[in-house]
């Protein structure tokens, strides 16, 4: 992947809950990212009731879809 920005380093290895512009959101741990994708390990989508459906592979997200993202510590 190509170079990422320095939010984005830091970013690497942490769990997040990710919101996109269409209210899906995803949780996960963020493995790699560059200027166009982010890519979580451990992941699941979010269903209508809140409850997370884990996902059976990486999940490449489209930055430009991100509408916010919301670190969750330990």
């Amino acid at each position: 992947m190509a170079r990422i920005d320095r939010l984005l380093r830091k970013a690497i290895r942490s769990r997040f809950l990710i919101t996109l512009v269409d209210e899906d959101a995803f949780v996960g741990v963020v493995v790699d990212a560059d200027h166009e994708h982010l890519v979580l390990a451990d992941a699941a989508h979010i269903d209508a009731e809140g409850k997370p459906v884990p996902a059976e592979t990486q999940l490449w997200i489209p930055r430009s879809q991100v509408k916010y993202m919301q670190e969750i510590r330990p």
